[in-house]
């Protein structure tokens, strides 16, 4: 059963949604700020692009973790109750990794910020689908994903400000003024019964999750520079992660996995827009990190000329996902998708070809368009995703909407890493068999570098391009059909009486 949204005062409601747009921005500020000072937080602490992929994939997959758990927690504990205690543990960690003193240390942090950051993001989607009626649902998406692309455009910039003129530790406090006002927001979120308590904490299928998720972060990590062979950990950690998630599978074909529901595969238009997610976001998320790391690498450029540099993604991608809440409900979200993946894939064919000087233009502009092109696919991926899932079933599908996109972002990080660590290899064995000085000399090394990573750009166009005819595979449903008439394949499932957004807090 969801909110009787009629029963809401508008002023409420705005309270809320406001709430949980300012504290899913700071989510996704986060992580770009963080990357415009990966290059000055790997000098800082004596390591390379590798302890930076370290920084970023143990946040990745710790949200991973937490968002396929924010159903059976909502479930528990209540909405609100979730919802305030994980923005109140992200601001700590927040200020506790710009204390951090050692690697180590910051990856504990990141693990927990990542933890807490990956139940904001599906709950507060969860929560706008549940306090507002159906027909408002593509409206209200694309109005939380430009809240989500005020990350990407104001992030980077502030962050090579900050990182210039301070340091990387202070780009991680300014946080706490916006948890602040988001926690004090956030008493417009309904409270009404108490959900399920009685049931038992399903603490295998959590270990089960931490051991599969974690083994492959290693995996990952660890096939950084050597993709072939494998070397006998990073065979023994896929060994564990394969066994981890056999026993998954085993525990949910017995009903013993209560983490959340696999009934949400059995939708189509979900599952096709789960895969999706996942490809989109390591397509975005290596581009993201790729691009501070070629100027500030080969490029020599400062923070805050790389933060300018790939601020226009993030206007191109708040505008358009403004412009299409208009259209979102009268066109084909297909047609949207098979669009923007091309556009997509142009912009990164673009990014390839940057001129080796002098590129600061070449890269806003691409940057942009391809801003412009994920604009035209967040909002109809995910109107696509729960146009056919019962209201019953909509936490559990943004935890498992939002794991395979964290996974995805940890997966292209790490394999593009690798792929570039591959390409400047291949560039180094072919420069000196030309007989050309690599090692003694800053200049054929920055080129080797340069090419690399055109290399990755040009490969992520390609497989971004391949994605766009598996559109047509989709379902599409008339936005203005009541949601009861909605047809399921979850409609013989019984409704849980507390899933709804009043839970108790």
């Amino acid at each position: 059963m969801t909110v009787d949204t009629d029963r809401l005062s508008i002023a409420r409601r705005r309270q809320t949604t406001l709430a949980l747009m300012i504290a899913t921005a700071m989510q996704a500020f986060d992580a770009t700020i963080a990357n415009v000072a990966l290059p000055q937080l790997e000098r800082g602490f004596g390591g390379g692009i590798g302890l930076g992929s370290w920084v970023m994939t143990s946040y990745l997959c710790a949200s991973a973790v937490t968002a396929i758990l924010t159903g059976w927690l909502r479930r528990h504990l209540g909405a609100r109750r979730v919802f305030t205690g994980a923005v109140g543990l992200f601001v700590a960690a927040s200020l506790l990794c710009a204390l951090a003193t050692t690697f180590d240390s910051l990856i504990v942090f990141r693990l927990i910020q990542g933890a807490a950051a990956g139940i904001i993001l599906p709950l507060a989607q969860a929560i706008i689908l549940d306090i507002y009626p159906k027909p408002e649902h593509g409206r209200m998406l694309a109005i939380w994903g430009a809240a989500i692309m005020a990350g990407p455009m104001l992030g980077p910039v502030l962050g090579g400000v900050i990182t210039d003129m301070a340091s990387w530790r202070w780009i991680f406090g300014i946080n706490a003024p916006l948890g602040a006002i988001a926690l004090f927001g956030l008493a417009g979120v309904p409270s009404g019964r108490r959900l399920r308590s009685g049931d038992p904490v399903d603490c295998w299928g959590i270990i089960l999750l931490v051991i599969a998720t974690g083994s492959l972060q290693l995996v990952l990590q660890r096939s950084i520079g050597r993709i072939w062979p494998p070397s006998p950990e990073t065979l023994g950690e896929l060994t564990v992660e394969i066994g981890a998630g056999g026993l998954i599978a085993l525990r949910c074909w017995r009903s013993r996995f209560s983490l959340f529901r696999f009934d949400v595969f059995r939708d189509l238009n979900f599952a096709l827009a789960a895969l999706y997610n996942f490809l989109v976001g390591a397509m975005l998320f290596a581009t993201i990190v790729f691009i501070p790391a070629l100027a500030e690498g080969p490029f020599a450029w400062n923070a805050t000329e790389s933060g300018l540099v790939i601020a226009p993604r993030g206007i191109g991608t708040m505008a358009m996902m403004v412009a299409i809440r208009q259209i979102i409900n009268r066109v084909d979200q297909r047609a949207l998708l098979a669009i923007g993946l091309l556009i997509t894939a142009g912009a990164l064919a673009l990014m390839a070809r940057v001129p080796p000087h002098d590129g600061q233009l070449w890269l806003a502009m691409t940057s942009a368009a391809q801003g412009v092109g994920v604009g035209l696919l967040f909002t109809p991926l995910s109107t696509i995703a729960y146009s056919t899932l019962g209201a019953e079933l909509r936490t559990d599908a943004a935890g498992v909407y939002n794991l395979v996109r964290q996974l995805g972002c940890a997966t292209g990080v790490a394999a593009m890493t690798a792929v570039l660590q591959a390409r400047i290899q291949i560039r180094l064995a072919d420069l000196s068999a030309e007989g050309m000085i690599v090692a003694s000399s800053a200049g054929p090394s920055s080129i080797v570098s340069f090419g690399a990573y055109t290399d990755c750009f040009q490969l992520l166009a390609i497989a971004t391009l391949a994605m766009a005819p598996g559109v047509a595979l989709f379902r599409t449903v008339r936005a203005n059909r009541r949601e009861t008439a909605v047809p399921t394949p979850q409609s013989s499932v019984v409704p849980d009486p507390q899933s709804n957004v009043g839970d108790s807090d």
